[in-house]
């Protein structure tokens, strides 16, 4: 395994990772007053995501000749980089957000509340972020070894 290869391999998903969750968090927050919306949002930006992720794969194995064990590395990598930003970003702006919004005690207690609870969904979504990017890439890299 070639670990020069593989960070080289996974730093153009994770930058198109962490920049459509940049957009997909603001967006999010933008259209939060409309029902459904965001939810559509993010769904349609996880679709994308992984997207990204299989090809991560498909293209360290087809562009720098890495196996499929190393196509699923460049996918994991790829979504625990862009997780880490994008969840601190999304914590960022929902405290802020939540802060904003506290003008008394039991919204101070709420804000708190929300900011433990924020920080203990960005450990555990990180970890099922790199997860899922193993496996899609995993699958990127095998349809990049078929083809």
């Amino acid at each position: 395994m070639d670990f020069k290869k593989i960070i080289k391999a996974a730093l153009i998903p994770t930058v198109a990772l962490v920049v459509l969750g940049v957009i997909g968090v603001v967006l999010g927050f933008v259209l939060s007053s409309v029902p459904f919306v965001p939810l559509l949002v993010g769904l349609g930006f996880f679709v994308v995501d992984c997207l990204i992720m299989v090809y991560a794969g498909y293209a360290a194995v087809k562009n720098s000749k890495l196996d499929l064990v190393s196509a699923a590395l460049v996918g994991a990598l790829a979504a625990f980089i862009a997780g880490i930003i994008n969840g601190i970003i999304s914590l960022v702006l929902m405290v802020v957000g939540v802060y904003s919004i506290a003008g008394s005690t039991a919204g101070a207690i709420g804000g708190a509340t929300a900011l433990v609870i924020g920080i203990v969904g960005l450990i555990i979504g990180v970890f099922i972020n790199l997860v899922i990017g193993a496996v899609l890439g995993a699958i990127g890299g095998f349809i990049g070894q078929k083809m």
